[in-house]
């Protein structure tokens, strides 16, 4: 069957779905699934776009077929001049190199050498906060979770360099929607001021992270135990290393994908916690169980297995990557379906992570459904918040260590109360933050 007979909207004149889409990924791609099925057509502009809904389906771009997409380039291509030629947007035997060089520094092992500084900046922050104060939990999170990675990628503070690269990541995240929703790429080449402050903000974050390439390189301690270091340090096959514009363009992808999602799915944590004091309860009771008044050790980490899942059920319902891009290098036979060299393919997990016939009351939070015969029944690539096969995120284990650590420090030491006059709505850029930050009151512990 040709893909032409896919069901799906009509769309716009010229835009097609494009406006649809950008202002609500995650809602219209849910009433795309509500409407037509496992299987989606609808046009962006003059491209044809599927989205999937199916776990086989999903699967065979993810593994069984993997070799015949390419990341979208629609979307990338608009921000190349962020993420470089970094893992999130290599491509073929290039990302196979980079992927296979920089894989021994995101191993579980490598991870673990940073926990105690996540636990010690951690608690250097929860320092500062007091009783019955309310604060953006968003922005905590943010600054907190840039430290950490700021640590385990440069073995220092974020101080001034990383300051302003924060805060010029915050901007640009918010420029990204408006160039992605024109409807022609030349738009963005064009001399407007969006686009020259797009320029500038790129512009800032090339120098801040040279800042800490060249820091680095003036210190010449190859024994440093940061990634930066080890990135640094690996050799590819012919004995060579990595260019510093290489090293820059891993770099960002490590800085952006090491904080901001896992800040995102803190703050929803602390939202959905709060709206379910049962929950909130049950992870204390754990708290008190395992960590008690004494020192917070890897060992005791995997024994957290209620705050675990707590942050899987976070990721579950706010996915911070909320949607997933491919484009066919040639055409792809799926399912029923023949589709055309050249099109996009969506794979949404915040849709996915919601169907009811794979997680009975979808909307609703229960961290407790995440039991080991029940993770065991899900069919592969219906959970897919970390992406899936070959290019599953290297960072997994790492934001998930992260999230841990912090979620159990907070709740150790606080009751986290939303603050907010209504319940909080998403942003949904490349990421899905809280659109007006996380307000919550915290109170220390009884």
């Amino acid at each position: 069957m040709h893909a032409t007979d896919v069901a799906g909207p009509e769309g716009r004149f010229l835009v097609g779905n494009l406006i649809e889409f950008f202002n609500d990924p995650p809602h219209f791609l849910s009433e795309l699934q509500s409407h037509y099925g496992d299987v989606v057509r609808f046009r962006m502009g003059r491209r044809q776009v599927y989205a999937l809904f199916d776990p086989e389906l999903i699967g065979q771009v993810y593994i069984g077929q993997h070799d015949k997409f390419i990341k979208n380039r629609a979307f990338w291509n608009n921000v190349r001049e962020i993420f470089g030629n970094g893992l999130l947007t290599n491509e073929g035997e290039s990302w196979k190199r980079q992927r296979r060089i920089a894989a021994p520094a995101f191993q579980p092992r490598s991870i673990a050498t940073y926990f105690e500084q996540m636990v010690a900046l951690t608690e250097a922050r929860l320092d500062v906060w007091r009783q019955n104060e309310t604060l953006n939990a968003h922005d905590e999170m943010m600054l907190l979770t840039a430290d950490i990675v700021a640590h385990a990628l440069f073995g220092a503070a974020t101080g001034e360099h990383g300051k302003r690269l924060l805060e010029t990541i915050q901007q640009i995240e918010h420029m990204i929607p408006v160039r992605m929703k024109r409807p022609f790429n030349v738009l963005n080449r064009l001399p407007l001021p969006s686009n020259q402050r797009y320029r500038r903000a790129v512009q800032i974050i090339e120098e801040e992270i040279f800042a800490f390439i060249e820091e680095h390189e003036q210190q010449r301690d190859s024994e440093r135990n940061t990634l930066l270091q080890h990135l640094m340090n690996a050799r590819y096959d012919d004995g060579s290393r990595m260019s510093r514009q290489q090293l820059r363009d891993e770099v960002l992808n490590v800085f952006l994908a090491g904080h901001d999602t896992t800040a995102i799915t803190l703050s929803w944590s602390f939202y959905l916690l709060s709206q379910h004091p049962d929950a909130a309860r049950t992870l204390c009771e754990e708290l008190d169980a395992v960590l008690g008044d004494g020192p917070f050790t890897y060992d005791k980490l995997p024994q957290l297995t209620f705050t675990k899942k707590v942050i899987q059920e976070s990721l579950r319902l706010y996915p911070a990557a909320h949607v997933m891009g491919r484009e066919t290098t040639e055409p792809v036979q799926l399912g029923d379906y023949t589709l055309p060299k050249g099109c996009t393919v969506l794979i949404s997990p915040y849709v996915m992570h919601r169907l009811e016939q794979y997680f009975p009351e979808a909307d609703k939070f229960k961290p407790e459904r995440w039991t080991e015969t029940f993770t065991k029944s899900l069919p592969r690539h219906v959970f897919v918040a970390f992406g899936g096969g070959p290019r599953v995120c290297i960072g997994e284990h790492f934001s998930m260590m992260e999230a841990m650590v912090i979620l159990a420090l907070v709740y150790r030491r606080f009751d986290v109360r939303y603050a907010g006059d209504g319940a909080p709505a998403y942003f949904a850029s490349i990421t899905l933050p809280p659109r007006d930050g996380m307000p919550v009151q915290v109170q220390a512990r009884a």
